[in-house]
């Protein structure tokens, strides 16, 4: 019976080890990763530093040509010969555009209730960035707008999909406030496991406990991100709705980025669990 006992004893202790070091490795992955994201996804200044380069900047061109095709039909604008949206606009021009979306999309603000403002900044740009060594087609849109200033404002709104901007404006600040208090209230709950722990097991236990959990983290940081990042090389994501495609096609290389975190993540927490489980 007393065998019984001690065996019962063991199991449940292995058990509530698993789970301390399970509960570790979620405590890792959710504050690891919701930084990451506050870093750069809900970053302005991070993310338009991403599209200025070459390979993102062709993803954001071809976006906003899209757009700018169809406010060149809203306006009754002469189009593309091959109604496509090649060359309507140069990179010089749909980066500015760009920008100022990520402007209103990103960063801290308060809940967006207009999206006239940046129907105007777009209309300034338009104004303003296309010139005489524009295609004919830009400089075709570029007059139209400046013959219909209210009513190219309202197609500028509808063309661009303003009204989802504003939407994923405001779905960003609630995201952001969330990710904040969620890292403050796991990490909180984290340090009062550590607090626990550290009463009743020895501190080079506590620490491989820890250091398990950080490669259990890191392991679904690499799975879960590493196929994230290959989802553009795989489907057709121009077909997705909402234009998540798009963003995906950015995002692909953040993505991989975090993907370095992870393995950095699960190389520091092996050689740290190698090293408290030597006798």
């Amino acid at each position: 019976m007393a065998v019984r006992t001690r065996s019962e004893l063991r199991r449940i202790d292995q058990a509530q080890t698993v789970h301390d070091k399970r509960s570790f490795g979620i405590a890792i992955f959710t504050i690891v990763v919701l930084f990451f994201c506050l870093v750069t996804f809900m970053n302005p200044v991070f993310m338009k530093s991403q599209i200025a380069k070459e390979s993102n900047g062709v993803v954001a061109e071809r976006y906003i040509n899209q757009k700018f095709d169809n406010f060149a039909a809203a306006i009754g604008a002469d189009r593309s010969s091959n109604n496509s949206t090649n060359n309507l606009l140069t990179v010089e021009q749909t980066r500015p555009i760009a920008d100022a979306m990520i402007d209103y999309t990103l960063g801290i603000h308060l809940f967006r209730a207009e999206n006239s403002s940046l129907a105007g900044q777009i209309r300034k740009i338009i104004l303003t960035k296309i010139d005489d060594n524009s295609s004919m087609e830009a400089k075709s849109v570029q007059e139209k707008l400046r013959k219909n200033k209210n009513s190219g404002l309202y197609a500028i709104i509808t063309s661009f999909g303003l009204a989802n901007t504003t939407l994923m404006a405001n779905v960003e600040i609630v995201l952001l406030v969330l990710s904040i208090l969620i890292i403050i209230f796991v990490g909180i709950l984290a340090y009062q496991q550590i607090k626990r722990l550290h009463e009743i097991v020895s501190t080079r236990r506590l620490i491989q406990m820890v250091a398990a959990g950080g490669m259990r983290a890191a392991i679904c940081m690499i799975v879960i991100f590493g196929l994230l990042a290959f989802i553009p090389t795989i489907f057709d994501v121009e077909s997705f709705i909402l234009n998540i495609g798009y963003f995906l096609e950015v995002a692909s290389g953040i993505f991989l980025e975090l993907v370095i975190v992870g393995v950095v993540l699960f190389v520091i927490s092996t050689i740290t669990w190698q090293i408290t489980s030597a006798e």
